[in-house]
């Protein structure tokens, strides 16, 4: 399957400064999220159903998500300028446990759990600093980076995308897969 740059970031849009606004990002709100974690640096890789609709040849071929999922470098300062970018953004980020608290980030980090930000509208980003079957050097060694109006976006190469739902082999993930091998059949 051939890159597909409408699945991911659609829409050209100017980076909000201080507070994150769906009307202002109609067509793709999570730009800039990207725009911002890339001009401070951040290390991440795309994945999961996110990083795997990149991958479709063209909008039909995509599935939808509620989320879009970004694989952090695990360290105490990527970690924290990623969630710093989401809140300027207007994002909540929260724990399992409720509320993220900035006192609690070192252990997030050291016991790597997820973090979950969220707007009132209903979008989702989900900051994984663990997946199944590879740690964060593997998937960002051989990322490719799209080019989607501009803004570059790293993602886990196809094939370690569908080894991670494989191994993660979660019913949904399960469901997903024989999707996916029946879209590739036909």
């Amino acid at each position: 399957m051939g890159p597909c740059r409408t699945a991911g970031l659609a829409a050209a849009s100017p980076v909000a400064e201080a507070s994150f606004s769906v009307k202002r990002f109609p067509l793709d709100p999570y730009r800039a999220v990207l725009q911002g974690l890339n001009r401070r640096g951040v290390r991440y890789v795309v994945v999961g159903m996110t990083g795997i609709n990149y991958y479709a040849k063209n909008p039909s071929e995509t599935f939808a998500t509620l989320d879009y999922d970004l694989f952090l470098e695990p360290t105490l300062k990527n970690v924290e300028k990623a969630v710093l970018i989401l809140q300027s953004l207007g994002f909540t980020v929260g724990t399992a446990q409720g509320l993220f608290k900035s006192e609690d980030l070192s252990e997030i980090v050291r016991e790597q759990k997820t973090l979950v930000a969220t707007t009132p509208e209903g979008l989702m980003v989900e900051l994984l600093l663990k997946i199944s079957g590879y740690p964060f050097s593997d998937l960002a060694r051989d990322a490719v980076t799209f080019d989607v109006r501009g803004v570059p976006v790293k993602v886990g190469k196809l094939k370690k995308l569908l080894t991670s739902k494989k191994l993660a082999a979660r019913p949904k993930d399960r469901h997903f897969l024989q999707r996916y091998q029946s879209l590739l059949e036909e």
